[in-house]
This record gives structure tokens, sequence and C-alpha cells, in this order.
């Protein structure tokens, strides 16, 4: 009986000090965090729908007519240029949405509004083009841009891209 207690009382002080020691693993991102394939802009990405690629993302220049945008005092113009290539054996027809994000995790949507061809029809094995032109703060600087899916359904291969972006030009 006393073995028992003493074996009884020892697995209880093992367990404690193992616990004790054992620092729980820590749950990457936060709650809202994107699970997403990742690229740097310029990089084409396959997502299972979409060879994804964006050749430009950068600060408006007189050549893009930014004035047409009537920016506010503390805004500025950028200007961002995507290639959308069908991998599916269907045609796409889904809207994709564009979120960029700063150094802090700020994020601006790019709203449909300022994008051209922002209803996508393409064909099995077609390509189309997206440009936008959109005002952000002038402090504003991204760091990642995230490509995802509105109106895919749960059964969809489409999956979300993060591109990591550089210096703006």
């Amino acid at each position: 009986m006393i073995m028992r207690n003493l074996a009884v009382a020892l697995a209880f002080v093992a367990l404690a000090a193992a616990s004790a020691t054992a620092a729980p693993t820590p749950v990457p991102g936060g709650a809202n965090q994107v699970k997403a394939l990742s690229g740097k802009v310029g990089d084409t990405i396959f997502n299972g729908v979409l060879r994804i690629q964006i050749s430009e993302l950068r600060d408006a220049t007189a050549d893009d007519h930014p004035e047409k945008m009537y920016p506010n005092p503390g805004q500025k113009i950028m200007v961002m240029s995507v290639l959308l290539r069908n991998g599916a054996h269907s045609d796409f027809i889904d809207l994709l949405s564009y979120t960029l994000a700063d150094k802090d995790d700020v994020t601006f949507d790019i709203g449909s509004s300022y994008i051209q061809h922002a209803n996508l029809h393409i064909l099995q094995g077609g390509s189309a083009r997206q440009t936008a032109m959109f005002p952000v703060d002038q402090s504003f600087v991204p760091t990642k841009l995230i490509v995802q899916c509105a109106t895919c359904g749960a059964h969809s291969a489409f999956r979300s891209v993060r591109f990591t972006v550089g210096s703006p030009q």
C-alpha cells in the first residue's frame, strides 16, 4: 500500500513537472488570417483555378493621369496591373477581390469600381487583364497584396494568393 501511494505521488510530481515546463505551441497569425499561397509581385502563381500575375503595383505617374481620380490632399494614387490565365476545365466567371496591407497590417480593399474589367468571363484556356487606379492615404506603403475570390463557393478549387510587395517604384 505504501509502495502504491509512493508510485501515485511520484506520477503526480512527474506530471506536474512536465506540464510546468511544456509551453503551448503558439498559433500563427490572427483569428482572421487568410490561408494563402505565397509569391511576390511579378511571379505567376497557379492557385488551382487561375494563373495570377501581378505585373505591377506602383504609385501613379503623370502618364497615368491620376488627376482623373480627384484625390484628396492627403492621398496619392496607385496603379495595379494583373494578368489572369484560366487553368480550369470551365469558364471562370467569378469576382476577384484585392486587398493591400502595410507593415502594420492596416488594410485597404481595392473596390471593384476602381478595377477595369472587374466582372470577369475568362474562357477555358483564355486570359484577361485587369487594371486598377485607386486612391490611398499619402503615407500608405503596401507590403502585401492578397487576391481572393469574392463569389467562389466552398466547392471551388480557388485558393487565395498573397503577394509580397517590394518598394513602390
